[in-house]
């Protein structure tokens, strides 16, 4: 059989797990989104132009739950739908689930720090919150079961964990997986088998700890006793005569406080402290984004990308710097790994109120396989003409383990004109991705194309 599909699609890595189960050898062609799916020979075997595809020596197979379905369905001897019939209709009923309780939330969320979508704080909120519904599902059921169905492995398990991996990698940190452990548990089970190493490789939680889930709790230590009361005494204390009033002294006159002299020295050293407070928080804040962007990166095959970042608050300097972070080399005694993002070609915006500020990086062709399509100032070029306006600020050598250019550019705001910070970020962004697709460096945005945006009958993407 031959798989066709792109890098790091959640709908085709269940079918390959549920193969390793299954001894089922699947071949996987080299495929190009956005150019192999709208050549004739494949609308032929897939209409729609959609993937995963597989290819039998009988037909065709598309959509991704038929075709994990049909590999379980191979050899009814590995417990991939279940021990019995009852089994198979709960098997299905997980899977189902999945796709209309757990794909939409997890994309609504994900899809803008990959890049796919525009970010959106509401539609962000209520992916969350959507997502915490499904995970108390699942919580109340493993919380009573090492599996969803049975007492191993079933294809509802592969299934409901690849519509949970990027969540997992991604965004779900300790504090928002802490009300599920059973679920963290179970992931972390599954992430552990042979069959999901083989295809996965090893999986790293964005929750550190797994949210509480797997280490016992410290025993609580006791508060200390309350000292005892004092005992009332059984007779009563003979009235003391009211003592003679004091004579009242004259009160002195309170001199005047000296003001606090003004020490420049001790000023200048709060201000430099201050400011190296913030540049090692910029820093930082560039390294985590370089993480999520390499994990980005790695699961979907993307040289390029862009996201915005906070804390420069529009100070083209901080943006700089946040991206010199994001391309840093991880430290290998690290507790927790930062940049390693060198690879992967970036703009990058934020926004204040004078200004938006934006910063293109693109790193040496030898590092990333769609670099040598992309000139690095003719990009940032092309997002300012069609936001219409800006001015490039500085373009030159990138301080990165990966070389290339980086070019730094401001908009200045423009109220009277209608012209803002946060409303130019969504529309340079969108340029951006504009002038990367039409170079081929980044996946076509087609309604027909991209499988990963298709949830279900059931899901309606005007809810958010």
């Amino acid at each position: 059989m031959k798989l066709y599909t792109y890098a790091g699609n959640v709908h085709a890595l269940q079918t390959m797990i549920v193969a390793r189960y299954n001894g089922v050898d699947i071949e996987l062609p080299s495929f190009e989104m956005g150019k192999d799916n709208k050549s004739a020979a494949f609308l032929a075997k897939s209409p729609m132009g959609k993937v995963p595809l597989l290819e039998t020596s009988e037909g065709c197979i598309s959509e991704a739950a038929a075709i994990a379905r049909y590999v379980a369905r191979v050899r009814a001897d590995t417990n991939m739908y279940g021990g019995s019939f009852f089994e198979a209709g709960l098997v299905d009923q997980w899977i189902e689930f999945a796709k209309n309780e757990l794909d939409l939330p997890v994309g609504m969320w994900i899809y803008p720090i990959l890049g796919f979508i525009q970010s959106n704080a509401s539609n962000t909120d209520r992916a969350k919150e959507d997502l915490k519904r499904g995970l108390a599902v699942l919580e109340a059921h493993l919380a009573k079961a090492t599996f969803l169905v049975g007492s191993a492995v079933t294809l509802a398990d592969i299934v409901v964990a690849c519509s949970l991996l990027n969540a997992f990698k991604l965004v779900m940190d300790d504090a928002f997986v802490k009300p599920y452990p059973s679920v963290v548990r179970w992931f972390t089970t599954c992430a552990m088998q042979p069959e999901f190493l083989a295809v996965l490789g090893p999986t790293k939680l964005k929750a550190s700890g797994g949210g509480g889930g797997a280490a016992a709790a410290a025993p609580a230590q006791k508060a200390p006793k309350a000292a005892p009361a004092a005992k009332e005494e059984k007779k009563e204390k003979a009235k003391k005569e009211p003592k003679e009033p004091k004579e009242q002294k004259p009160k002195e006159e309170k001199k005047p406080k000296e003001e606090k002299k003004a020490d420049p020295a001790a000023d200048e050293a709060a201000a430099k402290k201050a400011k190296e407070k913030l540049l090692a928080k910029v820093f930082k804040e560039g390294g985590k984004k370089g993480v999520e962007i390499e994990g980005a990166s790695d699961m979907g095959g993307l040289d390029f990308f862009c996201t915005t970042m906070e804390t420069p608050d529009g100070d083209l300097d901080l943006l700089e710097l946040s991206m010199e972070g994001m391309n840093a080399q991880p430290e290998p005694d690290a507790e927790d790994r930062k940049g390693c993002s060198g690879h992967v070609g970036k703009m990058t915006f934020s926004a204040g109120v004078p200004q938006l500020a934006l910063c293109a990086y693109v790193p040496d062709a030898e590092h990333n396989k769609s670099a040598s399509m992309v000139d690095c100032k003719a990009w940032m070029e092309h997002v300012l003409k069609e936001v219409g306006g800006g001015v490039i600020t500085k373009a030159g050598p990138a301080k990165s383990p990966m070389g290339g250019m980086v070019v730094m550019a401001k908009i200045a705001a423009e109220p009277d004109k209608g012209k803002f910070p946060l409303k130019d970020k969504d529309a340079s962004m969108a340029a951006a991705f504009a002038f990367l697709r039409a170079k081929g460096a980044f996946p076509e945005d087609n309604d027909d194309s991209d499988d990963e945006m298709v949830f279900g009958d059931d899901c309606n993407l005007d809810d958010y």
